[in-house]
């Protein structure tokens, strides 16, 4: 679990990591989308666990950058 100090560095609303997959981190909490290791898309309930429910892939949040908008 990251540190305030480290909280405050991540990006907030829409996210990808390292440019894959999709994501939404709001405070601490990450919906994990689409992973970015198999591009699966998660379920709803899945998304809310923070990993993927195909490979089980857990993303780190130091690859975690802001969504470019299209």
């Amino acid at each position: 679990m990251p540190t305030n100090a480290a909280a405050k560095a991540l990006p907030e609303g829409e996210i990808t990591f390292r440019g894959r997959g999709h994501g939404v981190l709001t405070g601490l909490k990450l919906l994990l989308r689409v992973c970015p290791h198999c591009s699966q898309r998660n379920e709803r309930r899945a998304a809310e666990k923070g990993f993927c429910q195909w490979c089980a892939y857990v993303p780190l949040m130091s690859d975690a950058e802001a969504a470019k908008a299209s």
